[in-house]
């Protein structure tokens, strides 16, 4: 399933504040392309390239706009097991026991099967803009200044398609 990380922010002044790609800045430590805010700008400026690098999507990207829809989340494997048996037959009656095992192999180790979601509702989003400083670079006319999550996270496996699940069923025919 493709995504496109956006800013936090209205960053191109349409009026909606979740619908713009990013700039993945080809250095992140030069003040032109992006600037970080605050004590930690330096932690911050390190910990978003090498989350740029983790991503070869983004990293293959340097130096411009996030193009819309061109990283995929990762692939995903599920095996699903279903075992149904029949208990009696009664000329044209039946009893039917049946039972379904969603995510099978998460029984067997909690790490398969997980399925990697985006770590938030929407699209995920890791900067968000703090302010306006200097030139006038941005719509809005000044270049913005971001703050990156070092602790950001893009996929969250802590979710029930993650775990395995069962149902039972009887079923009586006639």
């Amino acid at each position: 399933m493709p995504y496109t990380l956006n800013y936090i922010g209205d960053q191109n002044a349409d009026g909606s504040a979740s619908n713009d790609p990013i700039y993945v800045p080809k250095d992140v430590n030069d003040p032109n392309e992006i600037r970080f805010n605050g004590a930690t700008a330096a932690t911050q400026a390190a910990a978003f390239d090498n989350f740029i690098k983790s991503q070869p999507c983004l990293d293959k990207q340097r130096g411009q706009i996030m193009t819309r829809n061109s990283c995929r989340f990762p692939y995903t494997q599920e095996l699903d097991l279903s075992v149904r048996q029949s208990l009696r037959s009664l000329k044209a009656q039946n009893l039917i026991l049946q039972v379904d095992v969603f995510n099978f192999m998460n029984i067997l180790n909690d790490r398969w099967g997980s399925q990697n979601f985006a770590a938030n509702t929407n699209d995920p989003q890791p900067l968000s803009r703090n302010s306006f400083t200097g030139p006038a670079t941005l719509a809005g006319g000044a270049q913005g200044v971001f703050t990156f999550n070092p602790n950001f996270s893009l996929w969250n496996t802590q979710n029930v398609s993650s775990n395995y699940r069962i149902q039972a069923q009887l079923k009586y025919t006639f």
